[in-house]
């Protein structure tokens, strides 16, 4: 039987459940390395200067309940005189917005709904499912429908990401003039720094496990901020955001208005790409982009998002400038 180790506070906020959690996770952090790199030197005898997938033996967490962790953050109530008078969720709902790739085609491949009861054997939605589709279900769900627990494990995660998104878009529209207050450079600052951090985030779910979702509760249901599985995961940690926004016209050929979701013709009509609008964004450009489908070139700000080669693989759009003259 294997031993367990118990790393045990007492004292200060310990004594009243609660640690400052920048604090613990420093200690966790720094458990973690020392823990592992004395397995390493108890395996070899030496030890790496750096920690890879191939060189992290399992030592493994325990949960505090069957098949899920959790770990609870209790945030403070802003001051009068900070900057933004908004809550910690909405801040991770903004750049969560900037960096996590809206719903897209590709997401969707592969994706069905299975029988529901009422209509067995009915087919005529396709082997896919469809925008409209996900935003019913997402619908029942966001209305207290537990649906997600009976439909197959890839169509309740498409769900899931979907009511994450519904919930960032009516979070970020209530604090839409504080969020206003957030200047370009600091908006491309804020970008810079939580993009790496939400890639790092997304290294549980290599095999520790297959879901990451921030939800948060003040009084009512419990709402998502955030929402990611493996295969999102593995999309961020290859993907650079640019750290600097970048104007560029292009041929709006498909978008989805619920979500901002779509694809644009650049470079003089040779390459498409996708893109995506954060939910703060996209009530102010919504109709400019609906307007402009399949007619004129749109002046775009956007965030080019890369692979780790430097190729572009898709647009975070931000806003809209003056066409130029021709």
């Amino acid at each position: 039987m294997a031993e367990r180790l118990t790393f045990h506070f007492e004292g200060a906020q310990a004594d009243d459940h609660r640690m400052n959690f920048y604090e613990a996770a420093r200690f966790q952090y720094g458990a973690a390395r020392l823990l592992v790199k004395l397995a390493q030197f108890r395996e070899t005898g030496k030890f790496a200067d750096n920690i890879s997938h191939k060189s992290n033996p399992d030592i493994e967490l325990v949960a505090q309940k069957g098949g899920s962790f959790n770990y609870n953050v209790e945030d403070y109530e802003p001051k009068k005189d900070d900057f933004l008078n908004i809550s910690l969720s909405d801040l991770v709902a903004y750049v969560a917005e900037r960096v996590v790739e809206k719903i897209s085609e590709s997401a969707l491949k592969g994706i069905e709904i299975a029988s529901l009861g009422d209509d067995e054997g009915d087919d005529a939605s396709g082997p896919n499912l469809v925008p409209a589709e996900i935003d019913e279900l997402a619908d029942a769900v966001l209305s207290g429908d537990s649906l997600t627990a009976s439909l197959p494990p890839e169509t309740s995660k498409i769900i899931k990401r979907r009511v994450a998104e519904i919930h960032r878009e009516r979070r970020l529209a209530t604090a839409a003039r504080a969020v206003a207050k957030i200047s370009d450079d600091q908006s491309q600052k804020l970008v810079a720094m939580a993009a790496p951090l939400i890639v790092e985030m997304g290294t549980a779910l290599r095999k520790s496990a297959t879901t990451l979702e921030i939800t948060t509760q003040r009084r009512g249901p419990v709402k998502s901020v955030l929402f990611l599985d493996r295969k999102m995961a593995r999309e961020i940690e290859t993907a650079v955001v640019d750290r600097q926004i970048t104007p560029i016209l292009g041929d709006i050929t498909q978008f989805n208005k619920e979500n901002g979701w779509g694809k644009l013709r650049i470079e003089e009509g040779v390459k498409t790409v996708s893109f995506s609008v954060p939910s703060d964004v996209l009530p102010d450009i919504r109709q400019v982009i609906i307007d402009n489908m399949k007619k004129d070139l749109v002046n775009f700000k956007v965030y080019f998002v890369r692979d780790r080669a430097g190729k572009v693989k898709r647009l975070i759009i931000v806003g809209i400038l003056p066409s130029p003259s021709r």
